[in-house]
C-alpha cells in the first residue's frame, strides 16, 4: 500500500508543481490574445465582428489565471469549505505513511484513512481539472470547440468536489452510517 500511496503522492507533487507554471503560461497567453483582438478589432477584416466580447474576455481570464489561487479559494467557499488554495510550488514533499493501521475498526473509517492518504493526488489534480475546465470553457465561448458550456460547469465543479475530498468522504460516511 505504501507504494501505492508514494507513486500517488508524487505525481501529486508533479501536478502541484506544473499547476503555477500553466497557470502563468495562460495568463501571458490570454493577455496577448487579448492585446491582438483588440487591435485586430480596429482593422476592415475584423473577424470578431460577430463575437466583440472575445478580447475583453481574454483579458478578464488572464486575471483569472494571474490569481488562480484566490480564484479556487473563492471557489472553495462558495462549495461551503474553508480549503486555501495555494500554488507556490513547494521546495520540498515526503509522502504520508500508511502507518499501523489503514483499515481502522469500521468500513467507513478504512475508507476515510485511504481518502485522507491519497490527498495528496486528489487535491491538485482536483486544481487541475479546474484549470482544464475554464480553458475549455474560454474554447467553447471562443468557437473553437464543440463543447457545450454546461460540461465545462460540470468539469468545474467536479474539479472543486476533488479538491474537498475529504470533507465530501466524512459527509458521505456519516450518511450511510446514520
Amino acid at each position: 500500500m505504501q507504494g501505492l500511496v508514494n507513486i500517488a503522492s508524487y505525481i501529486g507533487y508533479c501536478i502541484s508543481v506544473l499547476l503555477p507554471t500553466v497557470c502563468y503560461l495562460a495568463a501571458l497567453g490570454l493577455f496577448l490574445y487579448g492585446a491582438w483582438g483588440f487591435w485586430v478589432q480596429a482593422q476592415p477584416d475584423n473577424p470578431y465582428r460577430h463575437r466583440p466580447w472575445v478580447p475583453a474576455l481574454s483579458l478578464v481570464l488572464c486575471g483569472v489565471f494571474a490569481s488562480f489561487d484566490r480564484f479556487l479559494t473563492m471557489a472553495n467557499g462558495s462549495a461551503g469549505t474553508n480549503l486555501n488554495v495555494s500554488i507556490a510550488a513547494l521546495t520540498s514533499y515526503t509522502p504520508p505513511q500508511t502507518g499501523g493501521n489503514v483499515l481502522g475498526n469500521t468500513p467507513g473509517d478504512t475508507v476515510v484513512n485511504v481518502v485522507t492518504l491519497f490527498l495528496g493526488f486528489f487535491q491538485p489534480f482536483g486544481a487541475f481539472a479546474c484549470l482544464w475546465a475554464v480553458l475549455a470553457w474560454w474554447s467553447t465561448v471562443n468557437g473553437r470547440s464543440n463543447r457545450s458550456q454546461m460540461s465545462c460547469l460540470v468539469q468545474f465543479i467536479f474539479g472543486v468536489m476533488l479538491m474537498n475530498i475529504s470533507t465530501i468522504t466524512n459527509f458521505l460516511v456519516q450518511e450511510f452510517n446514520a
